[in-house]
């Protein structure tokens, strides 16, 4: 690249002002400067140019049998690590099997940047090397489509992407015409432009405190932003303050410890039967870090369990999700972490009206759990007419090697049993899967 530290596999880091480069080392420059260090994809015939300095500016492309693994790695990457899952491809086909990649990203607010490389500019509109219009591919999935316009413009519209990808809290595409990748330009390298996310306006923060004050059941759903912002802390403490039960949002099981006596399970599908009980009891609710999509919040178990007359206080990076799928009495912007502490900071040395009945609501929280965790371990298989019938049929043809078949729930409750402590669970969804998130 134009201006590497030859004792070291990562980038100089004092470019400072317009530099004569190549638009790939533009390119190249400002993934380096986003702290890009791996890469998913298929190495194309599109950026051969810009993949050629990706190991000398410390950047990994992992290779994938298929475009729509690398988009899912990138996900991924992306929600463990925090920093930006990046994923790349040949233009055409390659990036086209990105496209539920994506949509899974977007819908999870996880900050991944696609580089899609297209047709070069001069075969654009004349069926060039595998032309598809690739920015309405992506425009119901992504926050922010970014199109370079000029090579010049390379490393204004890259370090764009990776600045709305981790603004927004979701994916950004990078489309580049194939020849753009090629030439000679003036460029500055942007730095990083990160938002310092606050706990949301002072009114609102206000009103949840006074609505929590008078609340006598409060419940906090932890939604999949609390282990975004790192906030299990924050969320911890803010239950324990009230004495609220804790239940976790849709697959979003690992955003409350189930060690904690306050936990109680999650809503949605398949989920727990203690902690949709608790929630129907609750006069005000807290949704931290959740946009309370409809499935995770659907009835199940034959219980309609959401409280229909309590008032809701949600809280989500996101303004958009504020109040769009459940009715909300205060909406607040911000961020998980810093609003749980705002939040516990107003309710400190205050007197507030659950403060009373403490101790029955923890006892209400045992009862609930334990009777939850008697019934899954006496539901050994499922209990429908259909699976009793094959249950009946099979009957004769279960023994095996001096042994018997387990039915999926039985599989279930004994490896949930057989697990370490440190051990992490990853499930695909579908009916095996989501009936997991009972356990």
């Amino acid at each position: 690249m134009s201006e590497l530290d030859p004792s070291s596999s990562a980038p100089a880091t004092d470019l400072v002002g317009p530099q004569s480069m190549t638009p790939s080392e533009a390119f190249v420059e400002t993934l380096a400067a986003n702290g890009v260090t791996e890469m998913f994809g298929i190495m194309g015939s599109a950026f051969m140019d810009a993949m050629d300095i990706f190991a000398p500016a410390g950047i990994r492309l992992i290779p994938v049998v298929h475009e729509q693994g690398a988009g899912h790695m990138a996900d991924g990457y992306a929600r463990v690590s925090g920093r930006h899952g990046v994923v790349i491809g040949q233009n055409g086909p390659g990036i086209s099997n990105c496209v539920t990649a994506i949509a899974a990203a977007y819908w999870a607010h996880s900050p991944v940047v696609i580089v899609t490389p297209e047709a070069g500019t001069m075969g654009i509109g004349l069926g060039g090397f595998q032309e598809a219009k690739q920015l309405p591919m992506f425009q119901e999935f992504t926050k922010y489509q970014g199109h370079v316009t000029h090579p010049a413009r390379m490393a204004e519209f890259t370090g764009r992407c990776f600045d709305r990808a981790m603004a927004e809290m979701g994916p950004t595409q990078l489309n580049i015409p194939r020849d753009y990748f090629y030439g000679q330009i003036k460029a500055e390298i942007p730095q990083p432009q990160r938002l310092d996310r606050g706990a949301g306006g002072e009114q609102r923060l206000n009103e949840a405190a006074e609505l929590l004050a008078t609340a006598k059941f409060p419940v906090i759903i932890s939604g999949g932003g609390v282990v975004m912002a790192d906030a299990i802390d924050e969320c911890k403490a803010l239950a324990e303050r009230l004495g609220a039960p804790v239940v976790n949002s849709y697959l979003h099981n690992d955003s409350f410890p189930a060690s904690h006596p306050l936990w109680c399970g999650p809503l949605g599908y398949q989920g727990s039967k203690a902690a949709m009980k608790l929630l129907a009891r609750a006069d005000v609710v807290i949704a931290l870090g959740s946009r309370l999509g409809p499935f995770g919040t659907l009835p199940q178990h034959g219980m309609d369990y959401w409280p229909k007359n309590a008032k809701i206080i949600q809280i989500d990076a996101d303004h958009k999700m504020l109040g769009l799928v459940k009715k909300i009495t205060v909406g607040i912007c911000g961020d998980a972490k810093a609003a749980a502490v705002a939040l516990t900071q107003r309710l400190t040395g205050r007197t507030l009206a659950c403060d009373a009945s403490r101790e029955d609501r923890a006892a209400q929280i045992k009862s609930e759990k334990a009777a939850w965790e008697k019934e899954l371990d006496e539901w050994t298989h499922e209990r429908d007419p259909y699976s009793l019938d094959m249950i009946e049929e099979q009957k004769d043809e279960r023994t095996f090697s001096g042994g018997t078949y387990l039915h999926p729930r039985q599989v279930l409750r004994e490896l949930e049993k057989a697990m370490p402590d440190d051990v992490m669970v990853s499930t695909d969804i579908g009916n095996i899967n989501s009936v997991a998130n009972s356990y």
